[in-house]
């Protein structure tokens, strides 16, 4: 079932790999240059570059237990559920109340990740969280958002994403928000 899975992924078979060879370099030499911080390759090509790494590692029995991580990671543009990374929200509704966003967004491999909390009554404050394994989830340093009358918006950003994110509201006045979302790259 898993092979299955891997041919689903491969959207474009042989495409990575001339790439690789028309820079000259093997398919992981190639890989680990354009995953390196700065890289000016394609959101394309480097979902391309991660899917080969992941591929060349289950081959070694390596990550077998990252295979629906990874494949989620690679499969399209970073999502919260199933939207898209261009401009979105974390919550369908407006939330009134603690608690985490029904929504996480997958950002790995995106340049960064931005996330804006809009508030239309009382006052909130919102902590973006993190998680790889989408059950342990943390605060993001620099990552605690306070709205208000006088502060109606706040932003948080991340650079280099890695693992999942979502907003996580920690308290809540007569509140009314919405969580909103963007990464770079990913358009």
């Amino acid at each position: 079932m898993a092979e299955k899975w891997i041919q689903g992924a491969i959207k474009r078979p042989g495409a990575f790999r001339a790439k690789a060879k028309a820079a000259g370099k093997g398919t992981q030499a190639y890989a680990t240059q354009v995953l390196k911080e700065g890289s000016k390759a394609s959101t394309r090509t480097k979902r391309q570059a991660a899917l080969a790494k992941t591929l060349s590692s289950l081959r070694r029995g390596k990550a077998k237990f990252l295979l629906p991580l990874v494949l989620a990671a690679t499969l399209g543009t970073a999502t919260a559920a199933n939207q898209t990374c261009a401009g979105s929200t974390l919550t369908p509704a407006a939330m009134t109340a603690t608690g985490p966003t029904p929504d996480w967004i997958n950002a790995r491999g995106l340049p960064a990740l931005l996330v804006q909390v809009v508030r239309t009554a009382g006052t909130a404050t919102v902590a973006l969280e993190v998680s790889c394994n989408d059950t342990a989830w943390a605060p993001v340093g620099n990552g605690t958002m306070t709205v208000s009358a006088t502060t109606p918006s706040a932003v948080a950003s991340v650079m280099a994403p890695t693992c999942n994110y979502r907003a996580h509201v920690t308290s809540c006045t007569a509140c009314s928000l919405t969580v909103l979302y963007s990464c770079s790259g990913a358009h």
